[in-house]
């Protein structure tokens, strides 16, 4: 049987490595911030709606713009209060405990000056952190990684079918589909073919040739596949009963990898399916069943990791917004600004669990008169997250071409 690389990668525990290009970073020095934290991105891919996600019920032209989709103020189903302005989607209630203790902040009207409110160019904006020209560019958290000495043999995760951008470049990423899946096929277990696995990735003598590149990744690969299925092996018990959805068992054995100690400094996991274009509902519906998923995901992960919380800093990303006001179909479309949730122990106790410079929705306040503005630049708080809780202070070349202005949300 011919055993290539491209079919071990696909074979054994459909784990997969990317070790590409990083045209941004050349020539650069590594710097050691290992501080023993972990991120956990969390992709709400399509374009998820914040106005009803953090809900401004204070804003009187939510509702002229909201007829059928609006979180009421008052009554049942209302708005859960945050601060007197902003409210949290009903179906979002097991996120409520953790802005009551301060472990938790949103961050409103953010994005940047450029959108497109196109899927595709939005994305690649997100995941690489570079304006305009992403055809070349690598990832943010790659880049992050490229910069930096971790604290252990796996630093980087996507619990998913592929890499996604936001991991690629030239430092080791690694991409599983759940830790269930890492189970070596039969034929692979033959110490035979194991052996010669072993031979055809030792390492060539000349670190120039491109041969010596491939050896190392192929090791790279069988060691990292090694230490993923003794964690996978290893019966796990969490703390709590999570959600019997993809979300929840992604987070579950996230949870699963933090606490096993091998070094994971960060974690993508991606939750598609918020492009409301119609029938998007208000706090019943396709949208409502897509936020308490989200919502009780997320708070059994921090359940489960009790006291490890410390040391670990979830975040949401998004495409973008949604248009402030509903179309005939009883959705939204591509919007502009949105919001960002960010939960952990690294959170700094704010007066007031939200935190926005608020544009407002009236007329004159919307962008282009459809959208919600920006008032904080995304890239602002990647740098903040990146440099305060991963201690990465490598800010030019994890996220070039601009100019930071803090946001203090994190300790």
């Amino acid at each position: 049987m011919k055993m290539t690389r491209r079919y071990f990668l696909k074979s054994a525990g459909l784990l997969s490595l990317y070790c590409g290009l990083s045209p941004i970073l050349a020539d650069i020095e590594d710097v050691k911030v290992t501080r023993n934290k972990t991120l956990v991105v969390i992709f709400l891919r399509g374009g998820m709606d914040g106005l009803n996600f953090i809900v401004p019920y204070n804003d009187p032209h939510y509702y002229q713009l909201r007829n059928s989709l609006a979180i009421p103020k008052s009554g049942e189903n209302a708005a859960l209060d945050l601060d007197g302005f902003f409210g949290l989607h009903p179906k979002a209630a097991s996120l409520a405990p953790f802005f009551a203790e301060g472990s938790a902040v949103a961050l409103h009207a953010v994005g940047y000056s450029q959108n497109t409110r196109s899927h595709f160019e939005e994305q690649d904006v997100w995941e690489t952190g570079v304006i305009g020209n992403t055809v070349n560019s690598d990832g943010w958290l790659n880049r992050h990684l490229l910069t930096s000495e971790g604290h252990g043999p796996i630093r980087a995760i996507s619990i998913g079918d592929n890499l996604p951008r936001i991991l690629r470049g030239k430092a080791p990423a690694y991409s599983i589909r759940g830790l269930d899946n890492l189970a070596i096929p039969k034929e692979l277990q033959e110490s035979q073919m194991m052996a010669a696995l072993e031979s055809a990735y030792s390492s060539p003598t000349d670190k120039n040739n491109a041969a010596y590149q491939l050896s190392q990744a192929g090791k790279e690969t069988l060691d990292s596949i090694e230490i993923l299925q003794k964690v996978a092996n290893n019966p796990y018990n969490p703390k709590v009963t999570y959600p019997n959805t993809p979300l929840g068992k992604k987070l579950q054995q996230t949870a699963q990898l933090i606490k096993a100690n091998i070094g994971i400094e960060v974690v993508e996991i991606d939750y598609g399916g918020w492009d409301t274009h119609r029938q998007q509902g208000g706090v019943n519906g396709r949208y409502a069943n897509m936020v308490q998923n989200l919502s009780q995901s997320i708070s059994s992960f921090a359940k489960d990791l009790q006291s490890k919380l410390d040391d670990v800093l979830v975040i949401t990303i998004s495409d973008f917004g949604r248009t402030a006001r509903e179309n005939g179909t009883r959705g939204t479309d591509h919007g502009w600004a949105n919001c960002m949730f960010v939960m952990g122990g690294g959170v700094k106790k704010q007066k007031k669990p939200i935190i926005a410079n608020w544009p407002g929705l009236a007329p004159e306040q919307l962008y282009q008169g459809r959208d919600l503005k920006h008032t904080i630049d995304f890239r602002d708080v990647l740098a903040e997250v990146v440099g305060t809780h991963l201690g990465n202070n490598n800010l030019q070349k994890i996220l070039p071409q601009h100019q930071f202005k803090k946001v203090d949300f994190l300790n």
